[in-house]
Order: C-alpha cells, then structure tokens, then sequence
C-alpha cells in the first residue's frame, strides 16, 4: 500500500475540504475499495495500492463522473436559452465511463416540463413545476444517479422540498448553476480537450498542490471565496473571472455528494422542514470570526462543521459518520453553532474525531454565498463546557422577557455568545471574560427599571473556577453572595425596580458605599442586633486591601458582580476564601472594619457583634478620614477593645475605603492580632 500525501487537499477553503472526500470516495468505489484516508498536518492523506502516477492515470483514464444534472433548473443545460457545451458533449460521448451520464441526460429530456420555458407562471406553479421534475427524476434515472439526487434535493410525502445548504438550492447558486458547469469542465477535461489546456498538470495541481500556469478564467462558487471574484479580488479594482482550476470545480462537486448523499432525519436540524438534514449543519450563531455580525444569523444559509479524523478511515467509515454521526446537547440535537460546540467539547459526537473545521455560509457577495472559513474546533473533553451550558436557561430567560428588546440587548447577548464559544474552543482562560459579559448583560436589564425575574440557575463551580486566580472574582463573589434573613439579598440592591436599589454613583466605590449605607439604615430601621452584611462567600483581607489600594480592575469587579448574583448562592458549600491569614492590612481599615463585621468579635467583656457607625460612614464618604477614624477608635474604645494609634490615618480616599469596608471578609487572626487583643484590666 502507498500513502499519498494530498497536499492540493488542505482543510480550507470548503471545496479543498471536499476534493479529499472526492478522491476518497471515487477511488473506493471505482477503483480500490480498501483505500483509506486521513487528515495530518492540515492535509489529507490517502492511504491506496496506486501510487502517485496510478492516481492520476485513475482520474485521466477510468474516472467515472457521477451524473449530476438538475434538469429542474433554468441554467441546467434542458432549456432553450442556456449553455449547452457541456450536456451536449456527453449526450454525444461514446466512452464507457459517461455511459450512466448518457442515459441520465436521455431520460431527463423526455421527462415533462424539462426543457419547457416556464413562461410567465408563478411562483407557486413554478414551484410545482419543479417539484414534478425532481420526483420523476427519482423514479426514472438510473441507480447511478440516487446519490447525487439524494444530496441535490429531499421531497417529503406532502411534496415539500428541502436543499442541502452545501449545494446551494439543489445544485444552483443564483443564476450559477453547478451541474451546468460540472457537464462543461467534464467535458473540456476528459470528453473534448481542446489541447491547449495542460490537463495532466491541472489535475496534480488539484491533487498534490503541483505548480501549473494552465490555470483557467471561471466561476467557482461558494466553495472557494478567495477565487470567487468581485471588487478587491485580484490585480484589479474589480475582477470578474479570477483564473481557477476546473479539475478543482469537478472534484468538490463530487466530494459534494459524498457529503450530502448522507442525508438522514436523526440530526434533528430542518431547513424550513423537517424532513431532510445535512450531516453536521446547524444554523449559523454569527460569533468566533472576525467580521461576525448580527444580520449574519438572517443572512446565513447554514453552518457546517467538517470533521476532521486522524486515524485510517474507508470511504464506508466516512458514510456511516456522515449519515449516522450526531452532535448531542443534553439528548437532543444541536441545533445552532454554540450548541455544536458544546456538543463537541461533551464529546456528543462520535468518537474517532479530533476535530471540526467550521464553516459559515454568508451572504458576502450580493445575493450570492460563500463558504467562510471560521476556524478549526479541537475535540476535548472540557469541564468547562457545563458552566456554559449552564447560561442557556438565563439567556432564554432574558430573551422571553424582552419581548422587543432594543439593539444594545442584541449586541450584549452576541458577547455573551461570543464568550460561550471562546470557552468552548479555549477553556478555562476564556471563563472570566465570558462571566463578565454575562454581567454586563444582566447590569443592563436590571437597570431597565423593569421588573424581570431570571433564575439563580449558575453553579458555585463559576466561584470556585475563577476566585483562584482572580481577586476581582473573589470581591464580586463576596458581594453577590450578601445574604441576611432579615435583610435583602444583593440583587435587591441592584435592580433598579426594586425599592432597595441603591446601586447609584459615579463610581464602582461609590456605588458600592452607597450600598453599605441603604444596608446600615436598613439595621437601624428593623431594630437589627448585628450588622446584615455577612455573605455566603468572603473575600480574602488582601483582596480588601488590593481594592483600597486601588490595585484592582473596579469595572470588572461590577461585571463579576452582576453575573454572580445569578449564581444559587444557597447551594453547595458555605464558600470561603482560603489563603486569608498570610497577608498584611492597614490598620486605618482594621479599625472601621470592626464596625461592619457580621459576626462577632473579641473584646473586653467576651465576643458580642458591634454595630456599624453612620457617622462613620458620613465622615468617609465626605472624603474627611480623620474623623471617621477618631469616631471610630471611641466605638471601640467604648466597646472595651484597644484604641489604636491613629494620628495618621494613612492618607486613603474616604469613598473607597467606604467601599471596602462592605467587602464581606473573615474575622481571622490577622485583625485579632492586630487590632482584636483584649483589654488589660
């Protein structure tokens, strides 16, 4: 056995995807059925009996085109007014090779309406027109035509039709019909070669990559963007015919069928029924490409995800996959491109897969596709792949609840979805990114001063995952998690149709200062006995004293924030912050800290809970530190701890050290040691 390395065969664009599924599948089936293939390197190898030399005489002297025709379409080569080069040197061909071919293009003829102008009927007649073409087609060409009709168009039994999105709307794009074109390169290639085009060299240069200067003007397609012409495409302004391969057209629309002669109903994706569906095509989530735009989910046609396999795999492998393979999200379908990619990383797909090459199917070019290559998606098992999962039931939430949501929610929710994927495809870095705009989301709904209701549906893995690493994480986890049975939770305060809202101010500290204060009238209204400002979750002292510092991201603090009062804070464990004992504090927010912990503290007469100080709070928002300090020291004084030495209270903003003074922390023995010791009496 050779192995031929196909390096005119790369993973993109789309058609050099399928030139490798061509090779594969006409070489099995017409010439050595033991041939295996596989991806490596970005290339396809092919693992035969023929060597190099053998291929080529394959493809130049036995190839067998598969009859593909769509006598239902105008353009095709039936009707009166279109092309006829390439139909009519096949109709006239004597090869033995093009006899299958012959008798398509014989019977399709003689088949009602097929070569018949249209005239000026209507759309619905045209449609049944149609659709009585392509049923007689399935019953009167022969076998050797089932796969290409199969991938060309599905008819259900109530005479509805669905298209593969791979084959534009049954082997037509627009006014570019493909099988047209096909019966034109055949023919010019291995019926009636002029002998001016260097065909042999043509054909290496498709297989392996050779250089050839044979390359001729011509149409391509979706499946070759860089090729497909337009303004900015090649040496001039605007470029018509862009010089192309017609060996590489013939193959992609061979490799083509085998892609879309797998069509089944398991997959579970209907174009607008639910009778037909392409093996790994969703609907298109326009995120994880650069030009990604919202109007590309309206303009799309599809998404598919070509898979890429690593091990030796037969042509009779790659059908089962195509036909049978699915991509699972909880037991069902997935249905657009983030759910595929959550199935990819839950490994839903079959096994055997390394990867997908993911393409989009975009209007780019007028009212003409193109198959844009959006990246290369690796097959691994992520944990992280539950978090996202996780965020499905908040975004259905939000979007049935804004019934007409304004553009600035449609563009949220696209980042949302774009750190969805990000995850997916990168992991655990991505995480942090996708919770803030989560966050940022969520920020913007409830400052709608509507009232809403979106479940606590996240996790406290969210927490655990990113307080790790991230002080910003374990600021906002603290904060999110405030919790007091007689006392509202932290969301409360953030929404702004609540009568708690209080997150008002021109600054995170701020805001969060005001927070503190709404928090200590609330205790002094109800005739609380301790302070209402315990958490499920507490930050670490060095965490309070980065955000004094100033040596922490404010913004994504609020971001983190929002997105954690989504998490179900009564779930799981009490969530604490670990490594607290360690680290230095300054003694100026010892002091006040005293005064806002939830729990008890150490003082001359035994543990008993202090309660926070308004006029300490006034003093700090006023920016007049001095004197909340001196307030504060005679609290504790009274309250028969040790007053420190405060003549200098250390030159803080007052508003931030407000602020830090809400961040829920432990009472552990680095403020006992340093400000806890017991009266000397």
């Amino acid at each position: 056995m050779n192995v031929i390395r196909l390096g005119g065969c790369a993973l993109e664009p789309l058609g050099s995807y399928l030139k490798a599924l061509s090779v594969l599948r006409l070489v099995s089936e017409q010439e050595d059925g033991s041939a295996r293939g596989w991806w490596e390197r970005g290339c396809f190898h092919f693992e035969t009996e023929l060597d190099e030399g053998g291929l080529v005489a394959f493809f130049l002297e036995r190839y067998a085109p598969t009859p593909i025709l769509s006598p239902w379409n105008g353009g095709s080569g039936f009707y009166p007014k279109d092309k006829k080069v390439g139909i009519e040197a096949i109709a006239g061909s004597t090869g033995e090779r093009f006899a299958v071919y012959r008798k398509a293009v014989e019977i399709s003829r003689g088949i009602p309406g097929v070569g018949e102008e249209k005239g000026d009927s209507k759309a619905d007649e045209d449609k049944r027109r149609r659709t009585d073409i392509q049923l007689a087609c399935r019953n009167q060409l022969p076998d050797g035509c089932v796969e290409w009709l199969d991938a060309a168009v599905g008819i259900s039994a109530e005479n509805k039709r669905t298209f593969a999105p791979i084959l534009g709307t049954g082997g037509n794009e627009g006014r570019l019909d493909y099988t047209n074109n096909f019966m034109e390169h055949v023919a010019e290639l291995l019926i009636a070669p002029d002998g001016q085009m260097p065909v042999e060299a043509l054909l290496r240069n498709a297989l392996f990559g050779s250089a050839t200067a044979g390359l001729q003007p011509g149409a391509v397609g979706q499946y070759d963007p860089g090729r497909a012409g337009g303004f900015n495409q090649g040496q001039g302004v605007e470029t018509a015919d862009i010089a192309t391969n017609p060996w590489n057209f013939v193959l992609t629309l061979e490799g083509a069928v085998a892609w879309a002669a797998g069509l089944y109903r398991r997959q579970g994706v209907a174009f607008r029924s639910t009778f037909l569906c392409s093996p790994f095509t969703v609907e298109t989530t326009p995120v994880g490409y650069g030009s990604a735009a919202a109007k590309d989910a309206d303009s799309a046609r599809a998404e598919i995800w070509a898979p890429i396999w690593d091990r030796r795999a037969t042509y009779g492998e790659l059908k089962t996959l195509l036909r049978e393979g699915r991509a699972a999200v909880d037991g069902r379908p997935a249905q657009n491109g983030l759910e595929f990619a959550e199935a990819a990383c839950m490994l839903g797909v079959d096994r055997g897969i390394a990867g997908f090459m993911r393409y989009n199917l975009l209007k780019r070019r007028g009212d003409s596709y193109i198959a844009l290559p959006v990246g290369r998606f690796e097959v691994k098992d992520r944990s992280e792949s539950d978090l996202v999962r996780e965020l499905n039931g908040i975004l259905d939430a939000i979007a049935w609840q804004m019934k007409s949501p304004p553009a600035e929610f449609a563009s949220l929710r696209r980042q949302v979805e774009e750190g969805m994927y990000n995850v997916l495809l990168r992991g655990a870095e991505a995480l942090e990114d996708l919770a803030a705009s989560v966050g940022r989301l969520y920020r913007r709904l409830l400052l709608t001063g509507k009232e809403v209701h979106v479940p606590a549906s996240m996790s406290r893995r969210w927490v655990s995952k990113l307080a790790s690493t991230s002080a910003e994480a374990r600021i906002a986890a603290a904060l999110a998690g405030m919790w007091d049975r007689d006392a509202p939770g932290m969301v409360e305060h953030l929404d702004r149709f609540n009568s708690s809202f209080s997150w008002m101010g021109a600054t995170v500290a701020e805001r969060m200062a005001r927070t503190l204060e709404r928090r200590v009238l609330l205790a002094e209204q109800r005739g609380l006995d301790r302070n209402p400002l315990g958490s499920a979750y507490r930050a670490r002292i060095g965490d309070a004293t980065l955000f004094l510092e100033g040596s922490v991201d404010d913004e994504r603090i609020e971001e983190l924030l929002f997105a954690f009062t989504l998490v179900n804070w009564r779930k799981d464990d009490s969530g604490e912050s670990k490594g607290w004992d360690d680290v230095g504090v300054w003694p100026v927010y010892a002091l006040l800290k005293h005064l806002f912990f939830a729990e008890q503290v150490e003082t001359g007469e035994g543990k008993k809970y202090l309660m926070a100080d308004l006029g300490v709070l006034a003093a700090l928002t006023a920016d007049d530190v001095g004197q909340a300090v001196r307030t504060g020291a005679r609290r504790l004084q009274n309250a028969g701890l040790l007053r420190a030495d405060m003549q200098d209270p250390g030159g803080f903003n007052g508003m931030r050290l407000a602020a830090a003074l809400l961040i829920p922390v432990p009472y552990g023995t680095v403020m006992q040691d340093l400000f806890g010791a017991k009266q000397e009496r």
